[in-house]
């Protein structure tokens, strides 16, 4: 595993050298394109339609998770993720229906998904990077495309580039 100044060293080259950019162009789907004609935006708007049917819940996403994961206990989740047993049993019933996006890098970096996992996980809730990003955003996508989940060097990385810090303070 690489020790922080290499990583520090990393994610500057990543910022400069607009590794974000590579990341969001690996995540492209096929891009929706509308021509001028009326069948064509019928047609994509019955496709984003049926996209919003599909949209699964938090807990339903929780869940599937953790059996593919094989995790047995969700308190290793809620604790790595720190998330209160409160609002992560919010979680679970469906209280909380959209999530925060800080929520969902938590639960991503907890569950230690991959950058498409992660990005399939925020299009969910209609959230994704995009190239407006913010710097705390770009460094997150760092850390998950890099799968280097320490929830403490997150927090230390951020903290040096002088960004909210995810992991310090539980929901």
């Amino acid at each position: 595993m690489l020790n922080v100044d290499e990583i520090r060293d990393h994610l500057e080259s990543y910022l400069i050298y607009d590794g974000f950019s590579k990341i969001l162009q690996s995540l492209k789907s096929e891009s929706c394109i509308f021509y001028n004609n009326l069948d064509s935006i019928r047609r994509e708007l019955t496709i984003s339609k049926e996209k919003l049917k599909k949209r699964k819940t938090i807990a339903e996403i929780i869940n599937e998770l953790m059996i593919e994961k094989g995790i047995e206990k969700p308190s290793y989740i809620y604790e790595k993720a720190v998330i209160s047993r409160d609002y992560w049993s919010k979680l679970i019933s469906n209280k909380i229906k959209e999530p925060s996006l800080k929520v969902l890098y938590k639960l991503a970096i907890a569950f230690e998904l991959t950058i498409e996992e992660t990005n399939s996980l925020l299009s969910n809730f209609n959230r994704a990077f995009s190239t407006d990003s913010s710097m705390f955003d770009q460094i997150i996508a760092y850390f998950i495309n890099e799968k280097i989940y320490s929830t403490e060097l997150i927090d230390q990385i951020l903290d040096e580039f002088e960004e909210e810090t995810l992991f310090s303070i539980a929901n």
